[in-house]
């Protein structure tokens, strides 16, 4: 282990106290490093309810006692075809408990871990926008307007590293959204019931969908989600979700709260280590999986290993990667959306019409066997997939590097039509 010399601020830095960096806060307090000195800096640290997080696994997954909501029934639609299933399989091989899905709100989350955080005195928050990061001779270090600080190890979750600005990027798509939770005049919700991915929508040159999760019949987040390579204003999602509304005969829609996002889809290659001292978190290291978006568990997993790492004396290790034939998949699905985006939907749709919702979730979380892998894969249309492998295969062995790096900007949302709201925009990437 490194030690604390003179020079150093703290034992352990955290920069950046969004979902990533107050993962580790967490995971610090529950570790035998839990009364070393920790510095968390950030511009501020009050709870905000502008996002959620939802994610599938069983009540002992990270942060599931934080739910505010669970459901064990999930949807997926497209026109003339619908499939609605009861969540069975485990989260995991040999895991007994069966999965749900689950939503916790960052509000939630971030009173949890700050008021545990606020009770310790080895923690000290430094309430500051971050100017640069650093990777020292003898530790890394975080500047600020008024100052700097460093500390032998720095886990960051604010900016692209060095490498990972210059790493190519083939497939810059992004995942855009917006949502909002609303209250309508009718009951058109079935508070049982998840849609994952209701494709019964036009596609707008991309792969476009909705994402409801039900409170009640007459309460919902409603969400408009679409790949593709430039991220849509804030108003087209909101004309979207509106016109979806009107379709369900909602009748008089008040919205509570928005959300909008971009996250990354990108085949970017993401180092969770920048220099001797510094390491990635979080979406910054590599942890939003690129065909889905979904980071919330990824990011735990990560922050986990790391802590682990460093608690023990032995320092911190990257989180090892699963097994390579996922990369490569999400590679080939994110060849097909940038080339052949009106492809999208119909992939989607036979996936789900020939592998059960519970099959694909396990796929997603990379648990999956090479047998159920090649029974799902054999069930898809196999030109476009086949012309999108052997263009990975040969981009691969010829290091191409075609394509081009793009950024994300979101803008304040507006309250508009019949709604009375607190509008709550997402200014930074979300992780779903």
């Amino acid at each position: 282990m490194i030690a604390a010399g003179p020079r150093h601020d703290a034992d352990l830095i955290i920069a950046g106290a969004g979902c990533a960096g107050l993962s580790a806060l967490w995971q610090v307090m529950h570790s035998a490093g839990r009364d070393r000195r920790i510095v968390v800096i950030d511009r501020d640290f009050e709870p905000v309810d502008d996002r959620t997080w939802s994610f599938w696994g069983t009540p002992t997954t990270p942060f599931a006692g934080l739910a505010d909501r669970t459901w064990d029934q999930v949807q997926v639609r497209f026109p003339g075809w619908e499939s609605t299933q009861q969540l069975r399989g485990p989260a995991w091989p040999g895991e007994p408990t069966r999965r749900s899905y689950t939503r916790v709100r960052r509000r939630d989350y971030d009173r949890a871990i700050l008021e545990e955080a606020r009770q310790r005195p080895n923690v000290r928050f430094v309430a500051h926008g971050i100017v640069d990061i650093r990777d020292e001779h003898d530790g890394g270090v975080v500047e600020f307007a008024e100052g700097e600080l460093r500390a032998p190890v720095v886990f960051q979750s604010v900016r692209l590293s060095p490498d990972g600005s210059a790493a190519a990027v083939r497939h810059p798509l992004r995942q855009h959204f917006g949502g909002w939770e609303v209250r309508t005049e009718r009951p058109v919700f079935d508070p049982d019931v998840v849609t994952l991915m209701d494709f019964d929508t036009r596609q707008h040159d991309g792969t476009s969908f909705f994402y409801v999760l039900p409170d009640q019949p007459d309460r919902a987040l409603v969400e408009h989600t679409m790949f593709s390579l430039d991220p849509r204003p804030d108003e087209f999602h909101d004309d979207q979700i509106r016109a979806r509304l009107d379709t369900l005969g909602a009748g008089n829609v008040s919205i509570d709260r928005r959300e909008y996002g971009s996250i990354p889809m990108e085949d970017r290659s993401l180092s969770q280590r920048w220099g001797a001292h510094i390491w990635n978190i979080g979406t910054v290291g590599g942890r939003t999986k690129p065909t889905t978006g979904y980071t919330f568990q990824r990011i735990h997993a990560q922050t986990r290993h790391l802590v682990d790492g460093w608690a023990s004396g032995r320092g911190p290790a990257p989180l090892p990667g699963a097994a390579a034939r996922f990369g490569f998949a999400d590679r080939v699905l994110l060849n097909i959306l940038h080339h052949r985006p009106e492809l999208g939907r119909p992939i989607f749709q036979r996936l789900f019409r020939t592998t059960s919702i519970d099959d694909v979730l396990t796929f997603l979380d990379e648990q999956s066997s090479l047998a159920a892998d090649a029974r799902m894969v054999s069930r898809l249309p196999w030109s476009p997939f086949l012309r999108a492998a052997a263009a990975e295969v040969r981009a691969s062995t010829t290091g191409s590097t075609a394509g081009t790096t793009t950024t994300t900007t979101t803008t304040t949302g507006t309250t508009t039509g019949t709604a009375t709201a607190t509008t709550a925009t997402a200014r930074r990437q979300l992780v779903r």
